[in-house]
């Protein structure tokens, strides 16, 4: 049998250049200060900046909704649509106003509920947050394999309500078995109430699901998985 010299392969010696590029760039960094503080200040307003292929691709989609509701004000769809583009660039203000106008039409339309409620949450208004996400899952339990209730435990989270967050959590994880967010969130919640045992359950789940999903599903939730170990280990 041969044996194959791995170090000697494209992919390995490819992968050690990757070691010489770190290194120039941090020898660069070091001695310009000025950029440091950049990649600092980028790195603390991420949450806020809006992903820049989403800026690229919705670039056309605005145009062209704002174009159909222009020539049909009565057009809902477009408005949804609008407010979730808006919704990924981090505007939710615009968004709010485009839902607001839907549901002027369609009040009991459970999307729109829901979308209000993301919008709402993400303006700072946490408790205005809830009705509407309230109401979306009362219409349609199922929406979104569970969103609104994934939303509605962060919005009870940021008013304290940790109990009640516990139970929507819950109801999320039931809804979307496959979510790490879910499960992490759930043993977080679980800890701040004295529920070890329960904690590390979330957990075993959290764990158990991420060697479950396909691979394509793992590519979103790499945050999750690297809290999860992070919870396990501080525990």
């Amino acid at each position: 049998m041969t044996l194959v010299d791995v170090h000697g392969l494209p992919g390995s010696r490819m992968a050690y250049w990757w070691y010489y590029l770190a290194m120039v760039f941090l020898s660069y960094v070091l001695h310009r200060p000025w950029l440091m503080a950049g990649i600092l200040i980028f790195f603390l307003l991420r949450p806020f900046l809006p992903d820049p292929g989403i800026l690229l691709r919705t670039w056309g989609q605005i145009q062209t909704l704002t174009a159909q509701i222009q020539a049909n004000p009565a057009n809902i769809t477009a408005r949804r649509d609008l407010a979730i583009v808006w919704l990924e660039r981090l505007r939710p203000r615009r968004a709010l106003e485009l839902l607001d106008e839907a549901r002027t039409r369609f009040p009991n339309d459970a999307e729109l509920l829901y979308l209000t409620g993301v919008a709402r949450l993400r303006c700072g208004d946490a408790e205005g947050a809830l009705e509407p996400l309230v109401q979306a899952v009362e219409i349609d339990p199922k929406l979104r394999r569970g969103d609104p209730y994934l939303t509605a435990a962060e919005a009870l989270l940021s008013l304290g309500r940790i109990e009640e967050a516990e139970d929507a959590l819950e109801r999320y994880v039931q809804a979307n078995s496959s979510s790490m967010q879910g499960y992490v969130l759930l043993a977080v919640t679980r800890q701040k109430r004295g529920n070890a045992d329960g904690a590390r359950k979330a957990l075993d789940d959290a764990f158990h699901t991420w060697s479950t999903i396909p691979s394509f599903r793992k590519k979103g939730q790499w945050y999750w998985w690297a809290r999860a170990w992070f919870h396990r280990v501080v525990g």
